[in-house]
């Protein structure tokens, strides 16, 4: 069953920032308490700021504010998101404006980060306005944004969101403070990370990195090491935590690879920064996969040098 999201407590994200687009618009900051405040009403209709994360018929109409606003949609690890516009009345001469992004972008910062989303930016972010509007749009995680600014009054835009199963969910936010969670490459290459949006307790409790491939398999395990620069294809884990989403721009508290189901003998990660992260790098030469829990850290845990 679908944890849904009705009254998300995010204070630990600060503050929403929108992407560069052209020099003519004015972005600005958004206290993301503004969600919490502006709830969709009972016809669907959302305010300048919203997220969700339920499926059904979103509106918005514009009251001629100024401001750039966001839709941020939310789904399960291993969903993805469809979104489908109904109807689309942004007129450019009015100098209306609606992109569509894959992923999230707060504080400046873009999750996934460009080194770990399939596709680079130009066709991750698409702008529209006019006649030519935007159809249907398939993320490639659990999250994805809507941003408009629409100085117009009454003009606007209504969508459908869906939530699809993804088969090999690779990029995820989560939401909630504790958890397990389970990241598999399936062979491919590519790198996948799991964002956390609180401090936390961080226990591997599975490993199998850089180790198992499709022609060799290890029947005994080869335990943790951190040479994994010196290893086959260079394959690893990264733990990782900082004051944004971006995994490119957060700090790395630890980097290892290799085979260990000991749970005992495993590591644990306190990481005490606003988000935290556990990536995964794969040179598509190994079948690799990695089980974690994470939990909030105790007053206790969290010392000086695990702070940001």
């Amino acid at each position: 069953m679908m944890r849904y999201l009705t009254a998300i407590s995010i204070c630990v994200l600060q503050a929403m920032m929108v992407m560069s687009l052209p020099a003519s618009i004015p972005f600005q900051k958004t206290d993301i308490n503004i969600l919490q405040r502006n709830k969709r009403s009972a016809e669907g209709y959302i305010g300048c700021m919203h997220m969700t994360s339920f499926p059904g018929s979103l509106q918005y109409i514009s009251d001629g504010t100024l401001d750039t606003c966001g839709l941020y949609v939310i789904g399960e690890p291993d969903q993805i998101i469809e979104i489908t516009f109904l109807d689309f009345d942004v007129k450019c001469e009015t100098g209306g404006l609606v992109a569509v992004f894959d992923g999230w972008e707060l504080q400046n910062e873009l999750f996934p980060s460009v080194y770990d989303h399939p596709h680079d930016l130009t066709e991750r972010y698409k702008m529209y306005c006019g006649e030519n509007g935007p159809k249907m749009f398939l993320s490639n995680q659990n999250v994805a944004l809507i941003q408009f600014r629409i100085p117009q009054p009454g003009e606007g835009f209504r969508v459908m969101v869906d939530f699809k199963h993804n088969l090999q969910p690779c990029n995820a936010v989560e939401m909630f403070q504790e958890g397990i969670v389970t990241m598999k490459n399936y062979g491919m290459r590519r790198n996948c990370t799991t964002v956390i949006i609180f401090p936390e307790k961080v226990n591997l409790l599975n490993v199998d990195v850089g180790v198992t491939s499709q022609t060799k398999h290890f029947e005994e395990e080869v335990g943790l090491t951190d040479k994994c620069m010196n290893v086959g294809g260079g394959d690893y884990l990264q733990i990782m935590d900082g004051i944004g989403l971006d995994p490119s721009m957060m700090i790395t508290k630890d980097i290892v690879c290799g085979s260990n189901s000991n749970n005992a003998n495993n590591p644990t990660y306190i990481l005490g920064c606003q988000n935290s992260a556990v990536r995964m790098v794969s040179s598509g030469d190994y079948h690799n996969t990695v089980t974690f829990m994470y939990s909030p850290p105790t007053v206790d845990d969290i010392s000086e040098q695990d702070m940001c």
